[in-house]
């Protein structure tokens, strides 16, 4: 009788053992923790504050609904896009947009009210590795009368490869060609 009760407290003590020894097991079969390899971009400057008075009017722009993520989209082919997952906006493309919209023609004080659409603003693999932004706009007089419309399209920017910090730089350079196509019309 003896004997059976030392064998059963000797199991009752091995199994949480065991089991203790197969979860630590277990735990160095994980994989090792990896580096974030993600990484965020802006395309605007910080805002410039100034006088708020009969200026130019920029509506907040309007993006392609694949352009509304945070991921960036780059253009495989006619109708395929592909986003990177390492290369993330760190504020939404729209808000991006209009600030450059906006610091550009703040000094502009016609009072035009400016409403723009983009329909591309990415890299575009099919065409060789060019930067590509397109966008229609319109511009209503200050005291209102019919809009002024256009469609616009940036200067192929290519992107020599590597770091995808210069791809961020030609879009930039592409938001302020846009910005300046705007404000010489908005000057007229």
């Amino acid at each position: 009788m003896k004997i059976r009760i030392s064998i059963r407290r000797c199991l009752a003590r091995s199994v949480p053992l065991s089991a203790l020894s197969l979860f630590l097991s277990a735990c160095s079969i994980l994989p090792e923790p990896q580096a974030d390899t993600v990484r965020h971009f802006t395309l605007s400057e910080p805002a410039q504050m100034g006088r708020a008075t009969e200026g130019v009017v920029v509506r907040p722009v309007r993006l392609a609904g694949h352009l509304r993520n945070r991921t960036m989209a780059v253009r495989v082919s006619a109708h395929e896009v592909v986003y990177l997952e390492d290369v993330r906006w760190a504020e939404p493309l729209d808000e991006a947009l209009t600030q450059v919209l906006r610091n550009r023609l703040r000094a502009v004080t016609t009072g035009a009210t400016v409403v723009v659409q983009v329909q591309r603003c990415e890299l575009v693999r099919s065409d060789d590795n060019t930067v590509q932004l397109v966008a229609t706009y319109a511009i209503t007089p200050a005291g209102g009368g019919e809009a002024q419309s256009a469609v616009f399209t940036a200067t192929p920017r290519k992107w020599e490869g590597g770091d995808p910090g210069a791809i961020i730089g030609l879009m930039r350079e592409a938001a302020g060609e846009l910005a300046d196509a705007i404000a010489a019309v908005v000057e007229k």
